[in-house]
């Protein structure tokens, strides 16, 4: 292995580690009470998709049904969401946010504009050229990942 590429490989795992540990930690999403990543993520569902139920919801994720009502039970309680009878199958559940819900989204939404554009600018500061070899990399790398969750 070249030593710039164990350099940059280095660098790679050190950001992803970062990132997941950012992402791991619970923030205030202007409530003034911490949010876990997986409650702040079903808050930002439930506002994108108003009156989803379960079914959807794990479709959407890509997550079990199962995983599903310990979060709602935990956002219910926090007053971030509620939940209501589908009109047209009463054994259906809908959820929708609370006005308390839509701050945590709205900032949630915020965080992510924010983080998002100090990366794109970055990435702005880039050539073309060199982008689209750092794109090149970066989906052969993913790809890589990909065949090794699809050999567990």
């Amino acid at each position: 292995m070249h030593s710039q590429s164990k350099t940059v490989h280095e660098i790679m795992i050190r950001i992803i580690n970062k990132v997941s540990s950012l992402m791991a930690e619970p923030r205030d999403f202007g409530i003034d009470e911490l949010l876990h990543n997986s409650e702040i993520h079903m808050v930002d569902m439930i506002g994108r998709n108003p009156g989803i139920n379960v079914t959807e919801i794990a479709q959407k994720l890509g997550i079990t049904k199962g995983a599903i009502p310990k979060i709602i039970r935990k956002l219910i309680q926090k007053g971030l969401i509620y939940r209501y009878q589908s009109k047209d199958n009463k054994r259906i559940g809908q959820f929708e946010l609370t006005a308390k819900g839509q701050i945590a989204f709205q900032q949630h939404i915020e965080f992510h504009r924010n983080f998002d554009n100090i990366i794109i600018q970055t990435f702005d500061s880039v050539s073309e050229e060199k982008l689209h070899f750092l794109n090149e990399i970066m989906s052969e790398v993913e790809q890589h990942i990909d065949k090794i969750r699809q050999s567990k």
